[in-house]
């Protein structure tokens, strides 16, 4: 059966970038639902808008012609949302593709809010010079794929990517997956990369990079009162430039694995950090470098990280003092961290890191083993935990 197709453009839209074809948008829209949804086409043109372009229904695609199909909002509100008027009813397969959102008149709200959704996708999508980005609470198979989301200036509480559920104890949110997607560009101060945030299970994440992140690249809390935490991470070939606090920070979660990481420059924090509150995490291949404090600070439970490089921290870059702290820190609340196959220092930047790795006094529980930490201000492992039955360190140069 041949999909449905409407033409903005048929039902009143300009396209020239003056006129505010908001109204038009939106009865295309209701039509596309109404008649059990298809595609809402928008042909080459710069689309205004002055409020928020609902999508109340299943199967309904917004799609246009790549970069040439322009929606330019102005003002502040949420330029598209996905959300059935129907509380806590989930609406399926809704999409947009090929769509480029110029939101340099926007002086608040967000990209794309989508609330109770199933199987939503996001494909070949460019966000640029907006307040807040995408935000997906309570949701089942949500794929961003191929997407770019650049320049926003939203600050303090804003996020390029937040993910939540369990909101007040209520529902989750379930199976994210980010490919090819690009966040960050001019720097926001407070601004966050990817903030999962309460009971998010399953995020899946190849090849996304964050860049001049105002806050964390990836942040995985609960601070929504969710009564389950994030859990089921997987990332692989994450990379994360200049970020002002951690590249990674976890404070909660549960079994998040990441590999082959390329982090560098946390400007006032360390490269990665996992709270006491985290349990079974995995962190293989890459490396860790330039932070202004560790490379990676371990408090939490289960850690293991493997094969992994962290050169150039403890750097001066940005106000940080060299020597001030070691490639790796096993932190006094830790327990069941392993540590192999790891390069901690540097022979370019040996006066940086003050130990390959640091184990603070009540860590327990480790393992520290064939490990490279030569070429730090100081040799070695400075073990303040002692050694014992479960505190091994050994066969590391």
């Amino acid at each position: 059966m041949k999909q449905l197709a409407l033409d903005v453009k048929s039902y009143g839209a300009k396209g020239d970038g003056i006129t505010n074809d908001t109204a038009a948008i939106q009865v295309a829209i209701d039509a596309c639902a109404a008649a059990g949804g298809g595609i809402v086409w928008f042909p080459v043109g710069r689309y205004k808008t002055t409020a928020s372009l609902r999508v109340k229904f299943s199967n309904v695609v917004l799609m246009g012609a790549g970069n040439g199909s322009v929606i330019t909002p102005v003002g502040s509100f949420d330029t598209v949302i996905f959300q059935s008027d129907t509380a806590a009813t989930y609406i399926f397969n809704d999409r947009i593709i090929d769509l480029l959102f110029d939101e340099n008149g926007k002086t608040g709200g967000r990209l794309i809010h989508g609330s109770y959704l199933a199987n939503f996708i996001l494909e070949r999508v460019h966000g640029a010079h907006g307040r807040n980005g995408l935000e997906f609470n309570n949701f089942n198979n949500v794929d961003l794929h191929n997407i770019r989301v650049t320049d926003y200036q939203g600050g303090s509480g804003a996020a390029y990517v937040r993910l939540t559920g369990g909101i007040a104890g209520a529902g989750r949110s379930d199976v994210a997956n980010l490919f090819r997607a690009v966040f960050g560009g001019t720097r926001s101060v407070g601004m966050k990369g990817l903030d999962v945030d309460g009971f998010v299970h399953t995020v899946n994440g190849w090849a996304v990079h964050f860049v001049n992140i105002g806050a964390e690249g990836l942040h995985a809390r609960n601070t929504v009162g969710a009564m389950n935490l994030p859990s089921f991470f997987t990332f692989d070939d994450l990379e994360c430039d200049y970020p002002d606090l951690e590249c990674i920070r976890l404070d909660v979660g549960v079994r998040m694995h990441f590999n082959n990481l390329q982090l560098n420059g946390s400007r006032s924090r360390a490269g990665i950090y996992i709270s006491d509150g985290v349990k079974t995490s995995t962190f293989t291949g890459g490396f860790v470098s330039g932070a202004r404090q560790a490379g990676i600070a371990i408090a939490g439970q289960d850690v293991t990280v493997t094969g992994m490089q962290f050169l150039f921290n403890s750097s001066d870059e940005f106000g940080g003092a060299k020597g001030a702290y070691p490639g790796i820190i096993v932190g006094f609340s830790s327990k069941g961290v392993t540590v192999t196959g790891c390069r901690s220092g540097d022979a370019a930047t040996s006066n940086y890191q003050s130990y390959g790795c640091q184990v603070d006094t009540g860590a327990d529980d480790f393992v520290i083993t064939g490990n490279n930490f030569r070429n730090n201000i100081n040799a070695g492992v400075n073990n303040g935990a002692g050694t014992g039955p479960t505190k091994l360190v050994a066969t590391n140069i």
